[in-house]
């Protein structure tokens, strides 16, 4: 079955659900979601994904061109997606010429006005002109990637891209064009073990050496390794034509530019007085075969890094070639048994150190709790996804939702269950420091991930508190249209926080401010409201849903009232102040007064 046939039923469902006009629309947001989410860092932090797809959808009249556009204010990096959503090839050389005119546009490169549609507007204003400052178009700081998607790109329609981009090549704009046909995207979309390919690499003559050992595990496999040096230059175009998929059974993808990559690049481009191959740790890689030819010319099938991807990416980072004395290490293991190379891979990525420092998320994936946390899922047939990488070594078979395809697997992240626990439990559903790092910071991690009383106890709170977080934004998505201030998305975690208060909806008169619902919510009973035997789903009454919409009019009123002011002051309240206003420490403080006020008076 081909791709789009084994995804229509899907992207129609998403279409309904998300109210979509065509199928093609709903077709890049469940691309987006369910490929491009496992390779790309759209610097999102929040817990509803699908909303943050949908505000950056901008298919539709005046959409020049773009169906959707992301940032990641980060990396200075801007990211725009054209798909096509089809059994034969689409993209038109016309469509293209479009897609060119708004990238001039965006760069300040034409002088020419465009057009563009409410939603693509704001992310221009929001979020690209921040990054395409004149000091940043000047020093060329920021990334531009646009990014096609069709069934095939016939040579033609490739050929008529690169000649229309070449004057940004050789005017050294920052700019790079990705094609991903259906197979590509059916491969990330898949359980990846490993993709097909056949590769050839430069090596250093006569500076190598073989070794064949048994690996020991369940059973014993034999390995044959490889270590030599290779060149740089022959690796940078596989890695850019391959992309992502040479990477599939990595640990950690490439997720864009920081110091340590700043730093793999800078001694990259240092040419014939590099020290890059004493400095780096090199590449550990695994294949089906290889075949040394020439004594210079290494052959390789089902090439797969699991290990060094920060080094192999970094490559396309680089604009020139290199000499040929830019060299890099690399370890290759031939595992002919094709049952065990998952395994082996991972086993051989988790062991080998990584180039980039190990994050604090991977250091606690090891607790206690946290191994107690996966056990219990585990047993539901849902993966705790507890460190950066593992969801792309496990066989997913085992997590597919029994309910149908949305989501197709069922999968919690403990950055999830941590972030939703700040929420409800802590009371912090803002904060300027970013609160995916509050969850594992020396601060907090403790008191989330409690292991100084029951853990099975603490699990049930923070699978409550998760619960609860679905259900709100749930409630949200049915809402949306009818109340302004659920256009943020920053207000969800706002509204877990007060949904609390239905806990103890007859006696609102015991709660001031957010500190005493938090002691309140220590003394809370929660196995009632939890189906224990069914993955741990929600048992609570119909009047939730109703309290929630009370608390969303408190929200709405509170918006209106200073919507209000400012038109007194003959000012008025633009969209992205209320996305400010719930970003800036002591709001809470200020919408939890005001909401049980109403609440009270309600």
């Amino acid at each position: 079955m081909e791709f789009y046939d084994r995804i229509k039923e899907q992207v129609s469902d998403l279409r309904t659900m998300q109210g979509y006009q065509n199928d093609g629309t709903a077709f890049g947001h469940f691309i987006i979601r369910e490929c491009f989410n496992k390779i790309m860092d759209f610097g999102y932090d929040g817990n509803d994904f699908d909303q943050f797809i949908k505000e950056h959808i901008v298919d539709m009249a005046y959409d020049l061109g773009n169906d959707a556009i992301f940032t990641n204010q980060k990396n200075n990096e801007i990211i725009v997606f054209q798909f096509k959503y089809s059994k034969s090839p689409l993209l038109s050389t016309g469509e293209i010429i479009k897609n060119k005119r708004f990238i001039d546009w965006i760069l300040k490169r034409n002088g020419e006005e465009l057009s563009a549609n409410p939603k693509l507007q704001r992310i221009i204003n929001e979020e690209i002109h921040p990054i395409l400052t004149e000091e940043n178009l000047h020093r060329n700081n920021y990334q531009l990637t646009f990014c096609y998607i069709d069934h095939d790109f016939p040579e033609s329609i490739k050929t008529d891209i690169q000649a229309l981009y070449t004057n940004y090549s050789d005017s050294e704009i920052k700019f790079s064009i990705k094609y991903y046909n259906y197979r590509e995207l059916e491969d990330l979309y898949d359980d990846i073990e490993i993709p097909q390919n056949e590769i050839a690499l430069q090596i250093t003559p006569n500076d190598y050496f073989l070794k064949k050992s048994l690996f020991y595990d369940d059973k014993e496999t034999e390995i044959e390794t490889l270590v030599c040096s290779i060149l740089a230059n022959s690796l940078k175009p596989i890695i850019e034509d391959k992309k992502e998929l040479i990477l599939a059974l990595n640990v950690r993808y490439y997720k864009g530019e920081n110091e340590i990559n700043s730093k793999i690049k800078e001694e990259y481009s240092k040419g014939e007085k590099s020290n890059f191959w004493i400095l780096n740790n090199g590449i550990n890689g695994i294949c089906e075969d290889f075949e040394l030819i020439d004594n210079k010319t290494l052959k390789i099938k089902n090439f797969q890094i699991v290990n060094g991807g920060q080094t192999a990416k970094t490559l396309t980072r680089i604009v020139n070639d290199l000499p040929d004395n830019v060299q890099i290490l690399m370890k290759l293991s031939k595992i002919k048994d094709k049952t065990q190379i998952s395994s082996i891979a991972k086993d051989i990525a988790v062991a080998s150190n990584s180039q980039n420092a190990i994050s604090a998320r991977d250091l606690h994936s090891g607790d206690r709790i946290q191994m107690s946390i996966f056990k219990h899922l585990d047993n539901d047939g849902i993966f705790y996804d507890k460190k950066d990488g593992e969801w792309a070594t496990v066989h997913k078979r085992k997590y597919r939702n029994p309910l149908g395809n949305n989501p197709m697997h069922l999968k919690i992240t403990n950055l999830e269950l941590g972030v939703a626990y700040l929420s409800f439990y802590l009371q912090i559903p803002i904060s300027t420091a970013g609160r995916h790092k509050l969850v594992f910071s020396d601060l907090y991690y403790d008191k989330i991930f409690d292991m100084s009383q029951n853990e099975d106890k603490q699990f049930l709170k923070l699978i409550f508190a998760y619960r609860l977080s679905e259900y709100v934004i749930d409630i949200k998505r049915r809402k949306y249209s009818q109340y302004e201030i659920l256009w943020n998305d920053n207000i969800n975690d706002v509204i877990v926080s007060l949904s609390g208060l239905y806990f103890f909806k007859d006696e609102l008169h015991l709660f001031d401010n957010e500190n005493e619902l938090k002691s309140k919510l220590e003394t809370l009973s929660i196995v009632e409201y939890l189906k224990m035997t069914d993955r741990y789903l929600l048992n609570i009454g119909d009047d939730f849903e109703a309290f929630i919409v009370r608390i969303i009019k408190g929200l709405q009123y509170l918006l209106d009232v200073m919507r209000q002011a400012k038109k007194f002051q003959g000012e008025e309240w633009l969209p992205n102040e209320t996305k400010k206003w719930l970003k800036k420490d002591g709001t809470y403080s200020a919408i939890f007064k005001e909401v049980i006020k109403k609440l009270r008076e309600d």
